[in-house]
């Protein structure tokens, strides 16, 4: 189907870059901001259901600083997230009203998306806004997001959210018109891919990582996104926010930007967290028995197949489940601690209540109902 896709999507996230929405000296760039709002306008009245993930909030703030260099002091770019946000809604308020629609603003952590709890009601208060009518605009909240736990990028918040909220699309708008066969700054010859089926290693290893000066994001960053989104079942599109009449042009389902292909494989549910959440709390290597017993045989990880733990967790968290060539191959919620799942790696479930001192107990590390295979 391809891009035919794209005309029968509803439910769409929209990721705007800082230097889509920027001038050169990181003023807002208004003649831009009117199109692409005019443009989601126009899809709103046609009754999809729309999210703006967007950027640029500390490039504008940095702007009003008078600061022509990013700084590396999380104080100051906290300070620079604060002053740029109310400018960037101010922006969108303002472009949206003249086109009569509402807008709201959400500022997200990564610990919200990590947590369950708070994941829900998110996913819940979108679901809300969406029955007034209301365009939802995302941003990270980098006024109280340190280096350790932000996203690091909008790309990646997009995608999440994009699982997040079962939407059909994420679409990337950034600086460039797509992702090119060859690097076009080495290549004069390279042209924009019009359409990826999978996002493989060889593909991730051969885009470069830097973004601009004062965008976090590089072209591997949104291949990243596109990889999260195409893996829960999602289409993703890549294309410049400049080109006038970008939004119009992809969902006519024209050759605008690249397209990559969504799996056929949709999860769904509490699943969908299980697999997409941002961070895991901890990781075990099982062995080829085990690998064969979940990957092929769908079966409940049990002790018996586990060969190593990394890192220390409760009960109840979300782990990582990695093969013996330490190739991640699922996620899951366990029924162990770390500290109990050392105890009883490689051992027959028999031995768990003699092991841990305990009479009630779960022969399952990981329960098929709460584990989702990644390959």
């Amino acid at each position: 189907m391809g891009r035919e896709n794209i005309k029968t999507s509803e439910r769409i996230v929209l990721k705007l870059g800082t230097r889509v929405l920027t001038e050169s000296d990181n003023s807002l760039d208004y003649p831009v901001i009117k199109s692409i709002v005019k443009q989601i306008s126009e899809l709103a009245r046609a009754d999809r259901q729309l999210i703006i993930v967007t950027s640029a909030a500390i490039a504008l703030g940095l702007s009003r600083m008078g600061m022509t260099k990013r700084p590396q002091d999380i104080a100051l770019l906290q300070a620079a997230a604060s002053m740029g946000q109310s400018r960037l809604m101010h922006a969108y308020e303002t472009e949206f009203a003249k086109c009569g629609c509402e807008t709201s603003q959400i500022l997200l952590t990564y610990e919200d998306i990590q947590n369950r709890k708070k994941y829900l009601n998110i996913r819940n208060t979108i679901f809300t806004l969406w029955s007034f009518g209301t365009i939802p605009i995302v941003n990270e909240n980098d006024t109280v997001s340190f280096t350790e736990i932000r996203f690091g990028d909008n790309d990646l918040l997009a995608a999440y959210l994009a699982n997040m909220i079962d939407a059909d699309l994420l679409v990337i708008l950034t600086d460039i018109e797509g992702l090119y066969n060859k690097d076009p700054k080495e290549h004069s010859e390279s042209v924009i891919v019009s359409e990826v089926e999978k996002i493989d290693e060889k593909l991730m290893k051969s885009v470069g990582s830097k973004g601009s000066f004062f965008s976090s994001g590089g072209m591997e960053s949104k291949l990243k996104a596109a990889k999260i989104a195409t893996a829960g079942g999602i289409g993703a599109i890549i294309a410049s926010g400049k080109s006038p009449r970008a939004l119009e042009n992809i969902f006519k389902g024209q050759d605008e930007g690249t397209y990559f292909s969504p799996s056929k494989k949709k999860i769904k549910g509490k699943k969908r967290w299980i697999a997409f959440s941002p961070r895991v709390s901890g990781r075990i290597v099982i062995d080829k028995g085990g690998e064969h017993a979940i990957v092929t045989k769908k079966k409940s990880l049990l002790p018996v197949g586990i060969r190593d733990v990394f890192g220390s967790f409760d009960i109840g968290s979300n782990i990582a489940i990695l093969n013996e060539e330490n190739k991640e191959i699922a996620r899951g919620l366990t029924n162990f601690s770390s500290e109990e799942i050392m105890l009883i790696k490689g051992m027959n479930t028999k031995k768990i209540p003699d092991v841990l001192g305990v009479d009630i107990y779960f022969e399952e590390v990981v329960h098929r109902d709460n584990l989702v295979i990644l390959v």
